[in-house]
């Protein structure tokens, strides 16, 4: 591209005329395309690559890919409107924003905040408004548009919160305090955090925005009678690819005299040591998480939890788990208690199996507001919470959701005193897919401490105990350490990848810390009676596949228990990488012949990238051949073969010829016209023509009369040649030869495309010199297109070794058939000079000849 750009920066005193001048600038947008083309495969490429699991990549690879491949795509579609004109083309810049807003709303944040209202009714709400209200929010509404049972409420957009943080200039400092903090230290994240929430605890909520919120609450309170509200967090980028399980706050039976509080609590969640460990930890941008903060009618339950649509650890099996407490939901996700679990028939509903556990306690709303525990009585404490009934509707349900949503999901749910269902969440449910269990080594000779638990998190590890049961305590873990809990707490996150496994007295498969501890890969048991009785510092293996806690350190168990999960494939950012493929790297547009070859019709970044390529060689090729003044710009090339050809040369200052009326042989300079006029030379001229029989004749001498042709067998031929690329127009007495070619050092840049039409015998000897010719490119690997006596066939995507080779078997071919079509009285005929043509350029195997 140097040489045009320089010599299109020389002003019009350097160029030879306007029309040359045009050429060369469509030529330059031509190359822009293929260069940008060839740019944008190579980076989808690698993508796909990366997604086959066996590489490691972060969030910053993939949008670092998707901007180029972005700032590439819009310099195709910038260079294809130049080059073809807005009215044609400029509706790509619509259909590529369409594609480009649907791979941004993939993405854990990383687009800007479009402005919106500060409060939006759940109502009003869809999958499509994440970027927006989170994806919490955005189920919400996403259920209740399904017509499932779902509490009233509304949605504090993250608008707002960028109006929070703007009005009190918070962005820049927090940016600051979190550039300066080391997440691994333990002290330097709680450092971080205090001072970070310390200012915007200090933050006023802005007048507009307190008011909204205060209007938004009176009015829901008015229409549906609810006085009590639970506040949740619902950030950009939370329940999607990244869980952030239990790292934001949460506060229930909310009053109204409260809620401007304990939304600012929510926003000052964002900056605890769990949720800043969990957001650096995963490469991730503190500025692109905008908190938005769900607000819905409090749920006085008497019983609820979790239901996975998916066993996380057996996926493949077709049952649903429902884990369950009496009274509020919190003492099933933060591990407080070990719920019942129930294991429910995808297929009707039954329950297959049931585990209840004991439950002593139960959270439930205070008629004042708030929250507090109360004991359950003692014959009821090992009652299951759920009747059949209810799970018969909850199981339907989860199936209703995993259908709608696509994939597993992970669902909060809650049961009033009159047995009415409400969900209070749904997310994707991370699950591993193991190639195995691992191995099976049989019965470890080792004392065994402990049996029984919940696996979360399967394999094995090994080290010494240390035992933790507050964030106070994480400051002795070190390296290879079991962690053992009395129960999960919310900093634990902070030590995970430091553990060689976890063990808790409570919790199930269901808690955040369980979520977290299979997206972390950390070997993982709870509901372990009695594991806090272990003593600090004992070596100990656990076996959180067989629920086995062994005296000692058995280092070759722990690897014979590992589970051979795919490399990187089932972790979540090779998941969001399939998803933003599946936007960037189908093919929908095939045929560029079919109708539906339109901009309108493009559906991924793929498709454009096609369409524009496509399209660019048909605009240049058309603007090649319509090219005015092309006697006065053009040099004659001597040869010995009677053929007048006249050249421009695209990439030349056309002073250097000024003098000069013609160009010899060894001048042309263009790999593609040298190889394609190399097999011009080795075919030669043909000393006589094919046998014309009287009939041929009589079609010629018919011909020449109806349409007034010269019968001459050459006349003036011209040709536009680049170094690397060639469109190449031939007369040779009725018939009508167009060769373009490119040949390029990337072999996505290289293509050939070849029309023929004309000819001066009957439209059935034309229509059988295009058959032949056909059987002749489709060896040579050409896709053709033809209708009748029109022969269109292209090659593209070859090396330019191999280029250059079939261009020159195309210039002999082009000498071979010249007026041939006089000859083919029969299909006979035209069969036994397709096999000598073969033959001759050595396309034919020896058995195909026939005997």
């Amino acid at each position: 591209m140097k040489w045009l750009r320089d010599l299109l920066s020389k002003g019009k005193d350097s160029g030879p005329d306007t029309s040359l001048r045009s050429l060369q600038e469509k030529f330059g947008h031509f190359l822009d395309i293929l260069e940008n083309n060839n740019a944008v495969l190579g980076l989808v490429s690698d993508m796909e690559e990366k997604s086959q699991g066996e590489y490691l990549f972060d969030i910053n690879y993939i949008r670092s890919s998707l901007e180029k491949i972005r700032s590439g795509t819009l310099r195709m579609i910038e260079s294809m409107i130049a080059l073809g004109g807005e009215e044609k083309y400029g509706i790509l810049r619509e259909v590529f924003g369409s594609i480009d807003r649907e791979i941004e709303a993939i993405l854990p944040g990383g687009r800007p905040l479009d402005q919106d209202a500060f409060i939006v009714p759940l109502e009003k709400l869809g999958r499509l408004r994440a970027p927006s209200v989170g994806s919490k929010n955005a189920n919400l509404g996403e259920m209740k548009a399904l017509g499932l049972p779902v509490p009233e409420g509304f949605a504090i957009t993250a608008w707002a919160y960028q109006h929070f943080v703007e009005a009190n200039r918070l962005q820049a400092r927090i940016t600051e305090l979190l550039q300066s903090v080391n997440f691994k230290q333990y002290e330097d994240l709680v450092r971080v955090s205090r001072e970070a929430q310390a200012m915007v605890r200090a933050s006023p909520i802005p007048e507009d925005l307190a008011r909204a919120i205060r209007e938004s609450y009176e009015a829901l309170a008015s229409r549906f009678g609810s006085r009590r509200i639970a506040l949740r967090s619902s950030a950009i980028g939370e329940d999607t690819l990244f869980s952030f399980a239990g790292q934001y706050a949460t506060f229930l039976n909310v009053t109204g005299s409260e809620i401007v509080d304990r939304y600012r609590e929510v926003l000052a969640s964002k900056f605890t040591p769990q949720a800043i460990y969990y957001l650096l930890s995963h490469d991730l941008s503190e500025s692109e998480q905008a908190m938005s903060v769900s607000c819905v009618a409090m749920v006085e339950a008497v019983s609820a939890g979790v239901v996975y649509t998916r066993d996380p650890l057996r996926p493949d099996e077709d049952d649903i788990l429902v884990h369950s407490v009496f009274g509020l939901g919190k003492y099933v996700v933060d591990g407080t208690l070990t719920p019942d679990v129930f294991r429910v028939s995808r297929k009707d509903g039954s329950v297959l199996e049931r585990r209840p556990a004991r439950k002593p306690v139960r959270l439930v709303a205070k008629p004042e507001g708030g929250i507090q525990e109360e004991p359950v009585p003692e014959d009821q404490q090992e009652s299951p919470s759920l009747d059949n009934g209810l799970l018969g509707r909850i199981a339907e349900t989860a199936r209703q959701l995993e259908e709608h949503f696509g994939c597993p999901q992970d669902i909060e749910f809650a049961v009033d005193r009159s047995h009415g269902l409400y969900l209070l969440q749904t997310r994707p449910l991370r699950v591993l897919r193991p190639r195995s269990q691992g191995q099976d080594p049989g019965p470890l000779q080792a004392e065994v401490l402990k049996t029984g638990g919940i696996s979360v998190s399967p394999g094995a590890g090994c080290g010494p105990i240390v035992h933790v049961s507050s964030i106070r305590d994480l400051q002795r873990v070190s390296e290879g350490t079991v962690l053992v809990a009395p129960r999960p707490f919310p900093g634990l996150i902070t030590a995970m990848e430091k553990a060689a496994a976890i063990v808790t007295e409570t919790g199930s498969a269901a808690s955040h810390m369980a979520t977290l501890a299979r997206e972390y890969r950390i070997p993982t048991l709870v509901g372990v009676d009695g594991a806090c009785g272990l003593s600090e510092g004992e070596n100990v293996t656990v076996d959180a596949t067989a629920a086995i806690i062994y005296r000692g350190l058995h280092p070759a168990w722990v690897q014979a228990r590992r589970p051979d999960f795919e490399l990187f494939s089932d972790t979540p950012i090779f998941g969001l990488l399939e998803r933003v493929l599946s936007k960037v790297s189908p093919l929908n547009l095939l045929n560029p012949s079919d109708p539906s070859f339109v901009p309108k019709n493009c559906r991924t970044v793929h498709d454009v990238t096609r369409f524009c390529h496509q399209k660019s060689m048909e605009e240049m090729f058309h603007g090649a051949t319509r090219i005015h003044h092309k006697d006065e710009m053009s040099l004659r090339l001597k040869s010995d073969i009677p053929l007048q050809v006249n050249i421009i040369f695209i990439d030349r200052d056309p002073a250097q010829y000024r003098n000069r009326k013609q160009i010899e042989e060894d001048e042309i300079g263009s790999l593609p016209m040298e190889a394609l006029w190399s097999g011009i030379k080795q075919e030669g001229w043909p000393s006589r023509l094919p046998p014309v029989d009287f009939k041929g004749f009589t079609a010629v001498m018919a011909t020449t009369m109806t349409q007034g042709a010269k019968p001459e067998f050459s006349e003036n031929s011209f040709a536009v040649l680049g170094r690397e690329y060639m469109i190449l127009s031939l007369r040779m007495g009725y018939h009508f030869t167009t060769v373009e070619a490119m040949c390029a050092a990337q072999a996505n840049k290289n293509y050939i495309r070849m029309q023929y039409k004309g000819g001066g015998s009957s439209t059935e000897r034309r229509i059988r010199r295009v058959q032949l010719l056909t059987e002749i490119l489709s060896r040579l690997g050409f896709e053709n297109n033809n209708k009748g006596d029109f022969l269109y066939a292209t090659l593209a995507y070859e090396p330019a070794g191999a280029i250059q080779a079939k261009l020159k078997l195309l210039g002999r071919v082009i000498m071979m058939t010249k007026q041939l079509d006089m000859a083919l009285s029969s299909d006979a005929i035209t069969q036994w000079y397709a096999e000598e043509f073969l033959k001759k350029l050595g396309l034919l195997k020896p058995e195909e000849t026939r005997p």
